[in-house]
């Protein structure tokens, strides 16, 4: 038997989708008050949330047939016909929050626009009208819920901890916080303030209340425009970063939402400056027209579609790698040492000395002053098309040479008085004092001490050469003796054939051999130590799962990657003072030279104050 669900039934199967959980509903309520013009919104909870729930605002209120009207179902001021449907530029428009919350908990609702004398007080308990009366009330809208999920026990055990779920929603204040600025908030915790966010602040100053102490100082503004979009917000430096991606807060015309394609693009921005596993810590405030982007896919509204995502996509990669880019100009600043928050380490370097924090356990040994006796010859550099470039002072007699091994750099000048690196900035380089324990380069600029790892260092200077030899020369493909074939599924072989021409751009010359079947017959030069078909399999089954062409890239990358780090300097690997200064000056000319390509940093730095600190100077 077919039949008509009761309304009270029907809103709570809704409430389903709407109010997963007390931070559901914290979420709706705001997004109401900021609709509604308020300038502050006090939230307080008890018990996580369950047992109250109180909004408050100072927005425009609602007269008493508009407050009857909002607890119906699909009553909403937001749109009136289609056309409005796909250009929403409220937070709410679908009409089901109110009756949703309702159903499922006891509500009362009392609001007042500021011309009336008196406020109306709406009283409801599982989705039943009980009262409706007049009452005395400050201009603006007051919503509580009492014992969320009372009627609906079932839903009710799935809630977590009172501290989880009241953690829950800190974290959807925090982020609506973020996306409105202007706005004031305060959260009150079981009687306890515990947020307060003061109205009328800009985004940095927000941003800096909401990411805490440890990333306050490591900000860099986002400020990007192309076409018709625009791009906002922070990043925190590449040392700052976390084991999730929930520090990375995602707006989308002041709407909190979650896209892995954002996300991504964030990822684009700080490629290379990250390692494997970690998330970087950033606010993205995206700008478009509303009618580009379709916030109606799911009724939490979190989930959002644009119409044409890989401009916006573009913008925000090239957002916040032209932050980074533009905060390495200050070197000193960059690369400044600082633990990553929450190891601790700050705690254990303050009960420690000098030794311990550089992780020198025996400074005299470990430091390299210059080379005794080499046993790399030098006067060739490590490419050799750079050889005329690179010139041997006519004063200095060169050392003993033994040519059996390769030389890793090329020597330069030891009066470095004048010298400059456009690069970074128009500022000398480091002076190089010698080698601590055949690793790290020990240096000094703007009265900081720095800390260079020549592994990593030489990975990015090599990795970049590399990376512009492959970019600017000719394709370089080398052709197998022995073509090697390989089966696909249906949609596999479907998906190669629309980019058999993109892969042999790259070099790798694929073509087909009847039915589901192709052959490979040319890889590209870089890779032809490399397992093919693998290689091919691996590219399909990520475009298959992501459908992101930029996988084909990534492969590349990839390959450069492991090049650079098979030719780079190792570790425990002896230099003389050339070839280290000639290994720094070539690594501050690089367009990214504080990070190797797998993410590393390439060098930290401690200033006066630090140093002072460690030796107890000062306090």
């Amino acid at each position: 038997m077919i039949r008509i669900l009761p309304e009270i039934l029907s809103n709570q199967i809704a409430a389903g989708e709407v109010v997963q959980r007390p931070a559901s509903v914290v979420k709706e309520l705001v997004e109401n008050s900021i609709d509604a013009g308020a300038a502050r919104i006090t939230i307080e909870i008890e018990k996580g949330g369950k047992s109250v729930i109180r909004v408050a605002d100072d927005g425009a209120g609602l007269s008493r047939d508009q407050a009857l009207l909002a607890i119906e179902r699909y009553a909403t001021s937001k749109i009136f016909d289609q056309t409005d449907l796909f250009s929403i530029g409220t937070f709410g428009f679908r009409g089901e929050a109110l009756p949703s919350i309702a159903s499922v908990s006891r509500f009362c609702l009392v609001t007042k626009p500021k011309e009336f004398d008196t406020a109306v007080r709406v009283e409801m308990a599982g989705g039943k009208l009980l009262q409706v009366s007049e009452t005395g009330a400050p201009a603006g809208t007051l919503v509580e819920v009492k014992h969320l999920f009372f009627n609906t026990p079932a839903r009710r055990k799935f809630l977590k901890a009172d501290t989880t779920e009241a953690g829950h929603i800190t974290d959807t204040i925090s982020g609506m916080a973020l996306g409105n600025p202007g706005v004031g908030f305060k959260m009150v915790v079981n009687g306890k303030l515990v947020r307060h966010f003061p109205p009328d602040q800009d985004l940095l100053h927000r941003a800096m209340l909401v990411l805490g102490k440890d990333v306050a100082d490591q900000l860099y503004p986002l400020a990007y425009t192309a076409a018709d979009i625009s791009i906002s917000g922070v990043c925190a430096n590449p040392a700052v970063t976390r084991s999730t991606a929930n520090r990375i807060y995602l707006f989308v015309n002041n709407r909190l939402v979650y896209d892995k394609g954002i996300v991504a693009a964030v990822f684009r921005g700080f490629e290379g400056r990250i390692m494997k596993g970690r998330f970087p810590v950033a606010v993205i405030c995206c700008e478009l027209p509303f009618d580009q982007v379709d916030v109606n896919v799911h009724p939490s509204k979190r989930e959002i579609k644009f119409l044409s995502p890989q401009p916006v996509y573009q913008a925000v990669a090239q957002a916040v790698a032209t932050a980074l880019k533009a905060a390495q100009q200050n070197v000193a600043a960059y690369a400044g040492s600082r633990p990553v928050p929450g190891s601790r380490v700050s705690d254990v370097r303050e009960k420690t000395g000098f030794a311990q924090d550089f992780g020198l356990q025996a400074v005299q040994s470990a430091i390299s002053w210059g080379p005794k006796r080499r046993s790399e010859p030098e006067g060739t550099p490590f490419f050799a098309s750079e050889a005329a470039a690179q010139k041997t002072d006519a004063n200095e007699k060169p050392d003993p040479v033994t040519p059996d091994e390769p030389p890793f750099f090329a020597p330069t000048p030891r009066d470095r008085s004048s010298e400059t690196v456009t690069g970074i900035s128009e500022k000398k380089l480091p002076t190089i004092f010698g080698q601590v324990m055949g690793t790290y380069i020990l240096a000094e600029q703007e009265d900081r001490l720095m800390l260079v790892d020549q592994h990593a260092a030489h990975e990015r200077v090599v990795y970049e050469k590399l990376k512009h030899r492959h970019t600017h020369l000719p394709r370089d493909s080398q052709f197998l003796l022995v073509p090697e074939t390989l089966e696909l599924g249906a949609g596999e072989a479907d998906l190669l054939s629309n980019i058999l021409a993109d892969l042999e751009a790259l070099g790798l010359v694929i073509e087909p051999f009847g039915g589901t079947t192709f052959v490979v017959k040319a890889v590209p030069g870089l890779l032809s130590q490399k397992p093919v078909t693998s290689l091919v399999h691996g590219i399909v089954e990520t475009l298959m799962e992501t459908s992101d062409a930029a996988v084909k890239e990534q492969w590349r990358e990839n390959c450069l990657i492991s090049m650079a780090c098979h030719h780079a300097v190792q570790a425990n690997k002896s230099m003389s003072l050339r070839e280290m200064e000639s290994l720094v000056k070539d690594l501050f000319a690089c367009d990214n030279p504080f990070h190797c390509p797998h993410g590393r940093p390439t060098m930290v730095s401690f200033d006066k104050t630090r140093m002072e600190k460690l030796f107890k100077r000062v306090v």
